[in-house]
């Protein structure tokens, strides 16, 4: 897996109708036939976000499989500009690209995890959809059932998570702190609704699942989390303290 960032001069514009500009760019520099594919997934390999600092903007992007880098970092790689409808050309300032492997997310798996208190920080309209209605308020199921999935999907190559597994995690999680608000994400002048801001809570058990847990939150900063992860949504930092 890659993160790739790319910084431009601040642009005011919100970051989700950036988000979905810059999602728009993107499939039209892809050959088309892996457009269509890309379409047609249920877990989309690859997770973007936007996001405003003081004095720019960056594009953050992320690679979640061999053939996501494969097809979509060569055309990253040689940016120096980027389009955008109702907007001047928007000049590349900087690039960075970091990775996260299988084996890393395995050794943090198999570290001796003592810590116990996570924070999450949800930088971009977070949500979810739960009997066929949109949820205003993570819980403690809907934030690891979206991980599990997302994992099990693209880094395990399944269909289907074990629930006795996550129903295990769940049981042993414990919301002890939040700071949320409502968000809306705008998709073709549908809004979304969701909650950005961030949110504490406490894993119990033996190590081995809360190291487990820490995996998960891991891959979560580049997979995202929830809906919409391509287009925009659930992009996530995860600030980790001992108690």
């Amino acid at each position: 897996m890659k993160r790739i960032e790319l910084s431009f001069k601040r642009i005011e514009q919100s970051p989700s109708d950036l988000s979905t500009k810059f999602q728009g760019f993107l499939m039209e520099k892809l050959e088309p036939d892996y457009v269509t594919w890309l379409h047609e997934q249920e877990t989309n390999p690859y997770s973007l976000k936007i996001i405003h600092q003081k004095d720019k903007t960056l594009w953050s992007l992320h690679l979640l499989t061999d053939e996501a880098v494969k097809q979509i970092l060569p055309v990253l790689l040689e940016l120096k500009k980027v389009e955008l409808h109702d907007l001047p050309t928007l000049m590349v300032e900087s690039f960075s690209m970091q990775d996260l492997s299988s084996e890393q997310l395995f050794e943090f798996f198999n570290e001796n995890q003592d810590r116990s208190l996570f924070t999450i920080h949800f930088q971009t309209p977070t949500g979810f959809r739960s009997q066929g209605e949109y949820v205003l308020f993570p819980t403690m199921r809907l934030i690891f059932q979206s991980l599990m999935m997302k994992y099990a999907r693209l880094v395990e190559n399944r269909q289907d998570i074990e629930e006795e597994t996550l129903d295990y995690l769940v049981k042993h999680s414990r919301i002890t702190g939040y700071r949320l608000e409502s968000s809306y994400f705008k998709v073709h002048g549908k809004k979304i609704p969701g909650f950005r801001g961030r949110l504490t809570f406490k894993i119990t058990g033996p190590n081995t699942l809360k190291a487990y847990a820490n995996m998960l939150l891991k891959f979560g900063e580049y997979s995202g989390l929830g809906m919409k992860t391509s287009l925009g949504m659930g992009g996530l930092e995860l600030e980790e303290r001992k108690d």
